[in-house]
Protein backbone atom coordinates (compact mmCIF):
# COMPACT_ATOMS: atom_id res chain seq x y z
CA UNK A 1 0.00 0.00 0.00
CA UNK A 2 3.24 2.44 0.43
CA UNK A 3 4.37 1.75 -2.45
CA UNK A 4 1.63 2.37 -4.38
CA UNK A 5 0.70 5.69 -2.33
CA UNK A 6 4.29 6.73 -3.85
CA UNK A 7 3.53 6.22 -6.78
CA UNK A 8 0.26 8.72 -6.66
CA UNK A 9 2.17 11.16 -5.54
CA UNK A 10 0.63 14.38 -6.43
CA UNK A 11 2.22 17.28 -8.74
CA UNK A 12 3.44 20.50 -7.73
CA UNK A 13 3.02 23.58 -9.69
CA UNK A 14 6.74 25.32 -7.70
CA UNK A 15 9.18 22.37 -8.92
CA UNK A 16 11.97 22.33 -6.18
CA UNK A 17 14.77 20.78 -9.29
CA UNK A 18 16.30 19.25 -5.90
CA UNK A 19 13.43 17.09 -4.73
CA UNK A 20 12.35 17.05 -8.37
CA UNK A 21 15.80 15.08 -9.00
CA UNK A 22 15.77 13.14 -5.55
CA UNK A 23 12.11 12.08 -6.69
CA UNK A 24 12.82 10.04 -9.77
CA UNK A 25 16.05 8.77 -8.56
CA UNK A 26 13.87 7.12 -5.99
CA UNK A 27 10.66 6.08 -8.69
CA UNK A 28 14.09 4.27 -10.61
CA UNK A 29 15.22 2.32 -7.25
CA UNK A 30 11.46 1.82 -6.47
CA UNK A 31 11.41 0.04 -9.46
CA UNK A 32 14.73 -1.64 -9.37
CA UNK A 33 12.94 -2.98 -5.85
CA UNK A 34 9.90 -4.28 -7.50
CA UNK A 35 12.06 -5.95 -10.06
CA UNK A 36 14.57 -7.80 -7.45
CA UNK A 37 11.54 -8.99 -6.04
CA UNK A 38 9.34 -10.06 -8.52
CA UNK A 39 12.24 -11.48 -10.56
CA UNK A 40 12.15 -14.53 -8.37
CA UNK A 41 8.63 -14.97 -8.02
CA UNK A 42 8.53 -15.27 -12.01
CA UNK A 43 11.42 -17.54 -12.61
CA UNK A 44 9.70 -19.79 -9.40
CA UNK A 45 6.68 -19.31 -11.70
CA UNK A 46 8.40 -20.57 -14.61
CA UNK A 47 10.40 -23.20 -13.29
CA UNK A 48 7.40 -24.54 -11.61
CA UNK A 49 5.45 -25.31 -14.77
CA UNK A 50 9.24 -26.90 -16.54
CA UNK A 51 9.26 -29.06 -13.62
CA UNK A 52 7.97 -32.73 -13.84
CA UNK A 53 5.29 -33.98 -12.43
CA UNK A 54 5.39 -35.69 -9.00
CA UNK A 55 2.26 -37.38 -9.00
CA UNK A 56 0.61 -40.19 -9.95
CA UNK A 57 -2.30 -41.04 -11.73
CA UNK A 58 -4.70 -43.64 -9.85
CA UNK A 59 -7.56 -43.54 -12.09
CA UNK A 60 -6.54 -47.20 -13.74
CA UNK A 61 -8.06 -48.53 -10.64
CA UNK A 62 -12.00 -48.39 -12.66
CA UNK A 63 -10.21 -50.48 -15.51
CA UNK A 64 -8.24 -52.83 -13.86
CA UNK A 65 -11.10 -56.03 -13.16
CA UNK A 66 -11.96 -55.14 -16.83
CA UNK A 67 -8.55 -55.39 -18.34
CA UNK A 68 -7.99 -58.99 -16.04
CA UNK A 69 -10.97 -59.93 -18.08
CA UNK A 70 -10.52 -58.88 -21.32
CA UNK A 71 -6.71 -60.64 -21.17
CA UNK A 72 -7.46 -63.23 -19.44
CA UNK A 73 -5.25 -62.48 -16.93
CA UNK A 74 -6.48 -64.03 -13.02
CA UNK A 75 -4.04 -61.20 -10.58
CA UNK A 76 -2.42 -58.38 -10.82
CA UNK A 77 -0.65 -56.92 -7.58
CA UNK A 78 0.96 -52.83 -7.88
CA UNK A 79 2.93 -50.59 -5.56
CA UNK A 80 3.32 -47.32 -6.46
CA UNK A 81 6.08 -44.75 -5.23
CA UNK A 82 5.19 -40.96 -5.22
CA UNK A 83 7.51 -38.32 -3.54
CA UNK A 84 10.35 -41.20 -2.62
CA UNK A 85 8.00 -43.31 -0.03
CA UNK A 86 5.51 -46.22 -0.97
CA UNK A 87 2.02 -44.10 -1.89
CA UNK A 88 -0.03 -47.18 -2.98
CA UNK A 89 -0.15 -50.94 -2.68
CA UNK A 90 -3.33 -52.82 -3.85
CA UNK A 91 -4.03 -56.47 -5.75
CA UNK A 92 -6.77 -57.41 -8.25
CA UNK A 93 -8.22 -60.71 -9.02
CA UNK A 94 -7.18 -64.41 -7.75
CA UNK A 95 -3.69 -66.20 -7.40
CA UNK A 96 -5.30 -69.33 -7.11
CA UNK A 97 -8.32 -70.67 -8.04
CA UNK A 98 -10.96 -69.39 -5.24
CA UNK A 99 -7.85 -67.64 -3.64
CA UNK A 100 -7.86 -64.14 -3.87
CA UNK A 101 -5.04 -61.49 -4.54
CA UNK A 102 -4.24 -59.82 -1.69
CA UNK A 103 -1.20 -57.35 -1.13
CA UNK A 104 1.48 -59.69 0.92
CA UNK A 105 0.37 -62.14 -2.39
CA UNK A 106 4.10 -63.52 -3.58
CA UNK A 107 4.66 -63.80 -7.36
CA UNK A 108 7.81 -65.16 -8.73
CA UNK A 109 9.17 -61.92 -10.02
CA UNK A 110 11.79 -64.19 -13.19
CA UNK A 111 14.47 -61.47 -14.33
CA UNK A 112 13.35 -58.95 -12.04
CA UNK A 113 15.92 -60.62 -9.98
CA UNK A 114 18.58 -59.49 -12.06
CA UNK A 115 18.90 -56.09 -10.63
CA UNK A 116 18.75 -57.31 -6.67
CA UNK A 117 21.77 -59.57 -7.32
CA UNK A 118 23.81 -56.14 -9.41
CA UNK A 119 23.08 -54.50 -6.19
CA UNK A 120 24.16 -57.15 -4.26
CA UNK A 121 27.42 -57.35 -6.44
CA UNK A 122 27.85 -53.60 -6.32
CA UNK A 123 27.68 -53.21 -2.39
CA UNK A 124 30.35 -56.08 -2.15
CA UNK A 125 32.23 -53.94 -4.69
CA UNK A 126 31.95 -50.82 -2.81
CA UNK A 127 32.89 -52.72 0.86
CA UNK A 128 35.98 -53.66 -1.01
CA UNK A 129 35.44 -57.32 -1.54
CA UNK A 130 34.93 -57.83 -5.17
CA UNK A 131 36.06 -55.98 -7.91
CA UNK A 132 34.23 -55.32 -11.22
CA UNK A 133 36.68 -55.85 -13.81
CA UNK A 134 38.74 -59.20 -12.21
CA UNK A 135 38.49 -61.60 -14.04
CA UNK A 136 36.06 -64.46 -13.17
CA UNK A 137 37.93 -67.47 -13.44
CA UNK A 138 39.84 -66.66 -10.39
CA UNK A 139 36.98 -68.50 -8.67
CA UNK A 140 34.44 -70.02 -11.15
CA UNK A 141 35.28 -72.04 -14.75
CA UNK A 142 32.07 -73.33 -16.25
CA UNK A 143 33.14 -76.84 -17.70
CA UNK A 144 31.84 -76.19 -20.95
CA UNK A 145 34.27 -73.35 -21.61
CA UNK A 146 37.25 -74.25 -20.01
CA UNK A 147 38.83 -74.86 -23.17
CA UNK A 148 37.99 -71.53 -24.37
CA UNK A 149 41.00 -69.23 -23.66
CA UNK A 150 38.01 -66.56 -23.94
CA UNK A 151 36.96 -67.10 -20.43
CA UNK A 152 39.86 -65.54 -18.93
CA UNK A 153 38.32 -62.28 -19.91
CA UNK A 154 35.19 -62.49 -18.35
CA UNK A 155 34.63 -59.92 -15.85
CA UNK A 156 31.66 -59.09 -13.56
CA UNK A 157 31.35 -56.00 -15.50
CA UNK A 158 30.82 -57.90 -18.57
CA UNK A 159 27.71 -60.26 -16.59
CA UNK A 160 26.10 -56.88 -16.00
CA UNK A 161 26.26 -55.04 -18.89
CA UNK A 162 25.34 -58.54 -20.72
CA UNK A 163 28.43 -58.69 -22.70
CA UNK A 164 29.49 -62.02 -22.17
CA UNK A 165 29.36 -63.27 -25.14
CA UNK A 166 27.12 -66.10 -23.94
CA UNK A 167 23.18 -66.74 -25.62
CA UNK A 168 20.22 -65.92 -22.83
CA UNK A 169 20.68 -69.90 -21.82
CA UNK A 170 22.55 -72.78 -22.99
CA UNK A 171 19.73 -74.73 -23.98
CA UNK A 172 18.54 -72.59 -26.93
CA UNK A 173 21.86 -72.61 -28.09
CA UNK A 174 22.52 -75.14 -31.39
CA UNK A 175 25.01 -76.62 -28.98
CA UNK A 176 23.08 -77.05 -26.04
CA UNK A 177 26.22 -76.34 -24.23
CA UNK A 178 27.62 -72.87 -23.01
CA UNK A 179 29.39 -70.99 -25.67
CA UNK A 180 30.79 -67.84 -26.47
CA UNK A 181 29.40 -66.62 -29.32
CA UNK A 182 31.93 -63.45 -29.16
CA UNK A 183 34.47 -61.94 -27.10
CA UNK A 184 33.56 -60.76 -23.67
CA UNK A 185 32.83 -57.10 -23.73
CA UNK A 186 32.77 -56.83 -28.16
CA UNK A 187 28.91 -57.24 -28.29
CA UNK A 188 25.84 -57.07 -26.16
CA UNK A 189 23.46 -60.14 -26.17
CA UNK A 190 20.88 -60.47 -22.85
CA UNK A 191 21.95 -63.36 -21.14
CA UNK A 192 20.90 -65.28 -17.79
CA UNK A 193 23.60 -68.07 -18.36
CA UNK A 194 25.89 -64.72 -17.30
CA UNK A 195 24.20 -64.29 -13.81
CA UNK A 196 24.38 -67.64 -13.60
CA UNK A 197 28.39 -67.75 -14.14
CA UNK A 198 28.41 -65.08 -11.73
CA UNK A 199 26.36 -66.88 -8.99
CA UNK A 200 28.62 -69.53 -9.03
CA UNK A 201 31.74 -67.60 -8.75
CA UNK A 202 30.50 -65.02 -5.36
CA UNK A 203 29.55 -68.31 -3.96
CA UNK A 204 32.76 -69.79 -4.26
CA UNK A 205 34.35 -66.39 -3.19
CA UNK A 206 32.77 -65.80 -0.16
CA UNK A 207 31.36 -69.87 0.85
CA UNK A 208 27.84 -68.63 1.52
CA UNK A 209 25.10 -69.78 -1.08
CA UNK A 210 23.64 -66.46 -2.70
CA UNK A 211 20.83 -66.98 -0.95
CA UNK A 212 22.07 -66.18 2.56
CA UNK A 213 24.39 -63.63 0.81
CA UNK A 214 21.16 -61.02 -0.67
CA UNK A 215 19.39 -62.19 2.97
CA UNK A 216 22.34 -60.55 4.90
CA UNK A 217 23.20 -57.68 2.73
CA UNK A 218 19.83 -56.50 0.80
CA UNK A 219 16.60 -58.09 1.89
CA UNK A 220 17.24 -57.66 6.02
CA UNK A 221 18.62 -54.07 6.04
CA UNK A 222 15.94 -52.98 3.67
CA UNK A 223 13.34 -54.46 4.79
CA UNK A 224 12.28 -56.81 2.45
CA UNK A 225 10.42 -59.16 4.83
CA UNK A 226 8.62 -61.34 2.01
CA UNK A 227 11.33 -61.72 -0.45
CA UNK A 228 12.94 -64.89 -0.88
CA UNK A 229 13.74 -68.22 -2.87
CA UNK A 230 11.56 -71.04 -3.00
CA UNK A 231 11.74 -72.95 0.77
CA UNK A 232 9.63 -75.46 2.25
CA UNK A 233 8.29 -72.24 4.76
CA UNK A 234 6.48 -70.83 2.51
CA UNK A 235 2.42 -70.92 2.58
CA UNK A 236 1.69 -71.82 -0.89
CA UNK A 237 -1.30 -70.71 -0.54
CA UNK A 238 0.31 -67.18 -1.01
CA UNK A 239 2.00 -67.74 -4.22
CA UNK A 240 0.59 -66.73 -7.60
CA UNK A 241 0.25 -69.99 -9.60
CA UNK A 242 1.27 -68.95 -13.58
CA UNK A 243 -1.75 -69.38 -16.31
CA UNK A 244 -1.85 -69.06 -20.10
CA UNK A 245 -2.67 -66.77 -22.92
CA UNK A 246 -6.00 -68.26 -22.22
CA UNK A 247 -6.53 -68.23 -18.54
CA UNK A 248 -5.72 -71.71 -17.90
CA UNK A 249 -3.47 -72.57 -14.96
CA UNK A 250 -0.29 -74.25 -15.78
CA UNK A 251 -0.40 -76.48 -13.09
CA UNK A 252 3.25 -75.91 -11.94
CA UNK A 253 5.17 -77.10 -8.98
CA UNK A 254 5.98 -74.13 -6.58
CA UNK A 255 9.34 -75.32 -5.79
CA UNK A 256 11.49 -73.30 -8.01
CA UNK A 257 15.73 -73.20 -7.90
CA UNK A 258 18.05 -70.88 -6.52
CA UNK A 259 19.03 -68.71 -9.56
CA UNK A 260 21.10 -65.09 -9.93
CA UNK A 261 19.04 -64.63 -13.12
CA UNK A 262 15.50 -65.42 -11.86
CA UNK A 263 12.95 -67.03 -9.65
CA UNK A 264 13.10 -64.90 -6.87
CA UNK A 265 9.72 -64.33 -4.84
CA UNK A 266 8.55 -61.01 -3.65
CA UNK A 267 5.65 -58.95 -3.72
CA UNK A 268 5.17 -54.84 -4.66
CA UNK A 269 5.72 -53.88 -1.47
CA UNK A 270 9.01 -55.74 -1.04
CA UNK A 271 10.19 -54.55 -4.16
CA UNK A 272 9.08 -51.09 -3.81
CA UNK A 273 10.95 -50.95 -0.93
CA UNK A 274 14.26 -52.03 -3.34
CA UNK A 275 13.42 -49.72 -5.72
CA UNK A 276 13.27 -46.50 -2.76
CA UNK A 277 17.33 -47.97 -1.67
CA UNK A 278 18.29 -47.59 -5.47
CA UNK A 279 16.71 -44.31 -5.92
CA UNK A 280 18.54 -43.23 -2.58
CA UNK A 281 21.79 -44.10 -3.83
CA UNK A 282 21.73 -47.58 -2.27
CA UNK A 283 24.94 -46.68 -0.51
CA UNK A 284 26.82 -46.63 -3.17
CA UNK A 285 30.00 -44.16 -3.73
CA UNK A 286 28.86 -41.22 -6.62
CA UNK A 287 31.35 -43.15 -8.85
CA UNK A 288 30.35 -46.23 -8.50
CA UNK A 289 26.78 -45.16 -8.99
CA UNK A 290 27.15 -43.24 -12.11
CA UNK A 291 29.24 -46.42 -13.20
CA UNK A 292 25.97 -48.44 -12.40
CA UNK A 293 24.16 -45.71 -14.71
CA UNK A 294 26.61 -45.18 -17.28
CA UNK A 295 24.56 -46.31 -20.96
CA UNK A 296 25.85 -49.09 -23.07
CA UNK A 297 24.67 -49.69 -26.21
CA UNK A 298 22.27 -52.61 -27.23
CA UNK A 299 20.62 -51.71 -30.38
CA UNK A 300 17.76 -49.23 -28.59
CA UNK A 301 19.04 -46.06 -28.35
CA UNK A 302 16.40 -44.63 -26.10
CA UNK A 303 17.17 -47.96 -24.02
CA UNK A 304 20.50 -48.85 -23.29
CA UNK A 305 22.00 -50.93 -20.69
CA UNK A 306 23.65 -50.12 -17.30
CA UNK A 307 25.41 -52.28 -14.85
CA UNK A 308 22.02 -54.75 -14.18
CA UNK A 309 19.50 -52.46 -15.26
CA UNK A 310 17.99 -50.65 -18.48
CA UNK A 311 18.23 -46.51 -18.34
CA UNK A 312 15.11 -45.08 -19.92
CA UNK A 313 16.79 -42.07 -21.53
CA UNK A 314 15.11 -39.16 -23.46
CA UNK A 315 11.94 -38.86 -21.42
CA UNK A 316 10.27 -34.72 -20.85
CA UNK A 317 11.82 -32.29 -18.93
CA UNK A 318 15.22 -34.36 -18.58
CA UNK A 319 13.91 -37.16 -17.12
CA UNK A 320 15.36 -40.56 -16.99
CA UNK A 321 14.18 -43.85 -15.52
CA UNK A 322 15.63 -47.04 -14.13
CA UNK A 323 13.77 -50.01 -15.13
CA UNK A 324 13.76 -53.78 -15.29
CA UNK A 325 10.77 -55.97 -16.16
CA UNK A 326 10.68 -60.35 -15.70
CA UNK A 327 8.60 -62.92 -17.28
CA UNK A 328 8.70 -66.98 -16.62
CA UNK A 329 6.25 -68.85 -17.94
CA UNK A 330 2.77 -67.57 -16.68
CA UNK A 331 4.23 -64.79 -15.26
CA UNK A 332 5.14 -61.01 -16.46
CA UNK A 333 6.49 -58.01 -14.34
CA UNK A 334 7.39 -54.50 -14.74
CA UNK A 335 9.44 -52.12 -12.41
CA UNK A 336 10.93 -48.86 -12.73
CA UNK A 337 11.61 -45.71 -11.03
CA UNK A 338 11.96 -41.89 -11.72
CA UNK A 339 14.88 -40.65 -9.91
CA UNK A 340 14.16 -36.52 -10.82
CA UNK A 341 10.07 -36.96 -9.55
CA UNK A 342 10.93 -39.40 -7.32
CA UNK A 343 8.59 -41.42 -8.52
CA UNK A 344 7.98 -44.99 -9.46
CA UNK A 345 6.04 -48.31 -10.10
CA UNK A 346 5.92 -52.01 -9.34
CA UNK A 347 3.54 -54.84 -11.72
CA UNK A 348 3.33 -58.15 -10.99
CA UNK A 349 1.00 -60.41 -12.60
CA UNK A 350 0.09 -64.13 -12.98
CA UNK A 351 -1.39 -64.84 -16.60
CA UNK A 352 1.22 -64.70 -20.14
CA UNK A 353 -0.65 -61.85 -20.99
CA UNK A 354 0.44 -59.69 -18.23
CA UNK A 355 2.80 -57.53 -20.39
CA UNK A 356 -0.23 -55.90 -21.59
CA UNK A 357 -2.14 -55.33 -18.50
CA UNK A 358 0.54 -53.72 -16.83
CA UNK A 359 1.39 -51.80 -20.02
CA UNK A 360 -2.26 -50.30 -19.98
CA UNK A 361 -1.68 -49.49 -16.08
CA UNK A 362 1.62 -47.83 -16.79
CA UNK A 363 0.22 -45.26 -19.91
CA UNK A 364 -2.51 -44.98 -17.49
CA UNK A 365 -0.78 -43.75 -14.37
CA UNK A 366 2.31 -41.71 -15.65
CA UNK A 367 2.50 -38.62 -18.12
CA UNK A 368 5.19 -40.24 -19.47
CA UNK A 369 3.55 -43.72 -19.37
CA UNK A 370 3.20 -44.12 -22.82
CA UNK A 371 6.42 -43.22 -24.08
CA UNK A 372 8.71 -45.44 -21.03
CA UNK A 373 6.66 -48.29 -22.85
CA UNK A 374 7.40 -47.50 -26.46
CA UNK A 375 11.31 -47.11 -25.36
CA UNK A 376 11.51 -50.14 -23.70
CA UNK A 377 9.65 -52.14 -26.52
CA UNK A 378 11.69 -50.85 -28.54
CA UNK A 379 9.19 -49.39 -30.98
CA UNK A 380 10.10 -48.27 -34.86
CA UNK A 381 7.73 -47.84 -37.64
CA UNK A 382 7.44 -50.55 -39.61
CA UNK A 383 5.57 -51.21 -43.54
CA UNK A 384 3.10 -53.95 -43.39
CA UNK A 385 3.33 -55.71 -46.93
CA UNK A 386 0.50 -58.15 -48.32
CA UNK A 387 1.31 -61.38 -48.91
CA UNK A 388 -1.26 -64.01 -50.51
CA UNK A 389 -2.77 -66.89 -48.11
CA UNK A 390 -1.00 -69.74 -49.91
CA UNK A 391 2.40 -67.78 -48.80
CA UNK A 392 0.84 -67.30 -44.99
CA UNK A 393 -0.14 -71.38 -45.19
CA UNK A 394 3.69 -71.87 -45.46
CA UNK A 395 3.85 -71.19 -41.83
CA UNK A 396 1.03 -72.30 -40.35
CA UNK A 397 1.11 -74.90 -37.91
CA UNK A 398 2.72 -76.67 -34.44
CA UNK A 399 6.11 -75.94 -33.26
CA UNK A 400 8.80 -76.48 -31.00
CA UNK A 401 11.07 -74.00 -30.06
CA UNK A 402 14.83 -74.70 -28.60
CA UNK A 403 13.60 -74.15 -25.13
CA UNK A 404 11.01 -76.99 -25.19
CA UNK A 405 7.61 -75.12 -25.79
CA UNK A 406 5.04 -75.85 -28.19
CA UNK A 407 3.58 -73.17 -30.23
CA UNK A 408 0.73 -72.99 -32.76
CA UNK A 409 0.46 -70.22 -35.50
CA UNK A 410 -2.72 -70.04 -37.87
CA UNK A 411 -3.70 -67.80 -40.56
CA UNK A 412 -5.24 -65.07 -40.11
CA UNK A 413 -6.93 -62.13 -42.78
CA UNK A 414 -3.43 -60.80 -43.68
CA UNK A 415 -1.48 -61.87 -40.64
CA UNK A 416 -0.71 -65.11 -38.59
CA UNK A 417 -1.84 -66.03 -35.27
CA UNK A 418 0.22 -66.72 -32.99
CA UNK A 419 0.26 -68.45 -29.67
CA UNK A 420 2.04 -70.91 -27.06
CA UNK A 421 3.54 -71.84 -23.88
CA UNK A 422 5.08 -68.93 -21.61
CA UNK A 423 3.79 -66.34 -24.44
CA UNK A 424 1.08 -64.34 -24.90
CA UNK A 425 -1.43 -64.62 -27.82
CA UNK A 426 -0.48 -62.08 -30.59
CA UNK A 427 -0.51 -61.13 -34.11
CA UNK A 428 2.35 -61.45 -36.33
CA UNK A 429 2.14 -58.73 -39.43
CA UNK A 430 4.38 -59.47 -42.42
CA UNK A 431 7.07 -57.11 -42.93
CA UNK A 432 8.36 -58.96 -46.30
CA UNK A 433 7.43 -62.51 -47.30
CA UNK A 434 9.46 -63.82 -44.57
CA UNK A 435 10.00 -61.92 -41.80
CA UNK A 436 6.52 -61.14 -39.27
CA UNK A 437 6.49 -58.69 -36.51
CA UNK A 438 4.71 -57.50 -33.29
CA UNK A 439 3.03 -53.79 -33.23
CA UNK A 440 4.43 -52.18 -30.04
CA UNK A 441 7.48 -54.87 -29.55
CA UNK A 442 11.05 -54.96 -31.14
CA UNK A 443 10.24 -58.71 -31.97
CA UNK A 444 10.34 -60.36 -35.23
CA UNK A 445 9.77 -63.93 -36.72
CA UNK A 446 12.28 -64.87 -39.29
CA UNK A 447 11.12 -67.60 -41.12
CA UNK A 448 14.60 -69.22 -42.39
CA UNK A 449 12.45 -72.24 -43.89
CA UNK A 450 8.50 -73.44 -44.09
CA UNK A 451 9.52 -75.37 -41.39
CA UNK A 452 11.84 -73.37 -38.96
CA UNK A 453 11.94 -69.75 -37.87
CA UNK A 454 13.52 -67.54 -34.97
CA UNK A 455 12.32 -65.08 -32.62
CA UNK A 456 14.47 -62.14 -32.84
CA UNK A 457 14.22 -59.62 -29.94
CA UNK A 458 16.41 -56.00 -30.21
CA UNK A 459 18.16 -57.74 -32.74
CA UNK A 460 19.45 -60.84 -31.09
CA UNK A 461 18.07 -64.31 -31.52
CA UNK A 462 16.13 -65.30 -28.84
CA UNK A 463 15.13 -68.76 -29.16
CA UNK A 464 14.65 -70.69 -32.46
CA UNK A 465 11.82 -73.53 -33.46
CA UNK A 466 11.15 -76.25 -35.89
CA UNK A 467 7.57 -77.50 -36.95
CA UNK A 468 6.25 -80.62 -35.71
CA UNK A 469 3.28 -80.63 -37.25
Amino acid sequence: MKLVNIWKKPVTLAIDFVSYRKTIIERIMIRQILLIKLFPILFIGLNLQAQVTTKVNLNFENKVQTWLEDKNVPAVSIGIIEEGKIKYVKAFGEIQKGVSAEVNSIFNIASMTKPVVTMLTLKLVEEGKWKLDEPLFHYWVDPDVANDIRHKKLTTRHVLNHQTGFTNWRSGHPTKKLTFDFEPGTQYHYSGEGFEYLRKALENKFKKPLEKLLDSLIFKPIGMENTQYWNESIDTLRLARGHDANGNNYNFSFETGVNAAGNLLSTPEDYCKFLIYVMNGAGLSQNLYDDMLNPKLTGNEHAPRGLGWEIIKDLPNGEYAIEHGGSNTGMWSMSFILPKSQRGIVVMTNGDNGIFLYSNIIKEAFDEGETIINYIMGVTPREIVKLSDEVLERYTGDWLDSDGRKHKIVKGDGVLKFSGTGLPNVTLYPESENTFFLKGFDVQFEFTTNDSFNLISAGNIDWTAKKVK
